[in-house]
């Protein structure tokens, strides 16, 4: 963190994501998804098409995680002989996340092919699902609580100080990958507040929001991860140089 160094600032920001993925599109979502909540049939008009474990919500967060996995793999290729042991190991987890939250979004494909859910699962599933989030608080509120708090800070926090503060992030530094840029920032948020206007609901009896408000927070969880990824895979030029066979130009 230094307010001193190259590789920060304009520079920066000319291999970031242009504002339609960051800024217009988690923001017109929102608004899209609350509008056909409030003004469509939930059981035969585009209400329908969110509200079950096939739904847009559900498909479309196992989708995001599949790119960000993509992504990631993608940057440990293109880069793998430049990093260093922790930026490698942090890499590998991130996969793995990626993998587990897809594969417990989808139940581990049972939702798509229609699997009978095994005796085990059923032993232990409280939803009769394929999936262990189900099983135990430990392994389903906790993971979340740690996430939703990780993304708090790192993607609201820490780049409003950074804004705050004209600090710069120091593509020299060891750690640089590990702080997240404004990119994070405004679906940072909505991955953090989805579920507020759902609690005053429920505890003051009034009825104003839509369903699946869970299940839009963990979109907006996994579009996070995506764009973190993506602005990191986009900003590695400014710490180790452009990748053999990878151009170092970005118009996106």
């Amino acid at each position: 963190m230094n307010d001193k160094t190259t590789g920060s600032g304009d520079q920066a920001d000319r291999y970031e994501l242009h504002k339609i993925w960051w800024l217009y599109l988690p923001v017109l979502f929102f608004c899209l998804r609350y509008t056909i909540a409030l003004f469509t049939n939930a059981t035969t008009g585009l209400e329908s098409w969110f509200r079950h474990e096939l739904g847009v919500i559900e498909n479309l967060t196992v989708v995001l995680l599949v790119i960000a996995l993509f992504y990631t793999v993608r940057l440990i290729v293109a880069h793998g002989n430049s990093l260093d042991l922790l930026f490698k190991a942090f890499l590998v987890l991130y996969c793995l996340g990626c993998i587990y939250f897809a594969g417990e979004e989808a139940s581990w494909g049972q939702h798509w092919f229609g699997w009978q859910t095994s005796e085990y699962f059923q032993g232990i599933n409280d939803q009769n699902e394929t999936n262990f989030h189900n099983t135990a608080v430990w392994l389903d509120r906790v993971p979340k609580g740690i996430v939703s708090l990780l993304i708090f800070i790192g993607g609201i926090v820490i780049p409003v100080l950074f804004c705050i503060k004209s600090w710069k992030i120091d593509y020299r530094g060891r750690f640089w990958w590990l702080y997240p840029t404004l990119v994070c920032t405004p679906t940072a948020i909505l991955a953090t507040t989805t579920t507020w206007p759902s609690k005053i609901e429920r505890h003051s009896g009034w009825d104003f929001y839509f369903q699946q408000a869970q299940e839009t927070k963990e979109l907006y969880i996994a579009f996070f991860i995506l764009l973190f990824v993506v602005s990191l895979s986009r900003r590695m030029p400014l710490a180790y140089g452009p990748a053999p066979g990878v151009s170092a130009n970005n118009n996106v």
